[in-house]
């Protein structure tokens, strides 16, 4: 459980680092965030921009932690396979 925790909040830590620095990955928050909202209006930039962050959010954790139980899943087949 702890290392999901921690592989959780490296994956959203990634997801906030990406955010703020990569121009393009924005662009994918918003475009993703424009599923959502029913009208596109200026107002409305909070509410996309918020939808699609947090649903990256929410992607980039679930991908790292299945991600990390693959690795985990991968290495302990190894180990088993050389004994």
């Amino acid at each position: 459980m702890r290392r999901m925790l921690v592989v959780g909040g490296a994956s959203l830590g990634l997801h906030i680092w990406l955010f703020s620095l990569v121009a393009g990955y924005r662009e994918l928050v918003f475009r993703v965030g424009l599923l959502f909202p029913h009208h596109h209006d200026v107002a409305d930039i909070g509410v996309v921009g918020g939808a699609g962050f947090a649903v990256l959010a929410v992607a980039m954790v679930v991908a790292g932690v299945l991600i990390e139980r693959l690795f985990r899943r991968l290495w302990h087949d190894t180990r088993e396979g050389a004994e």
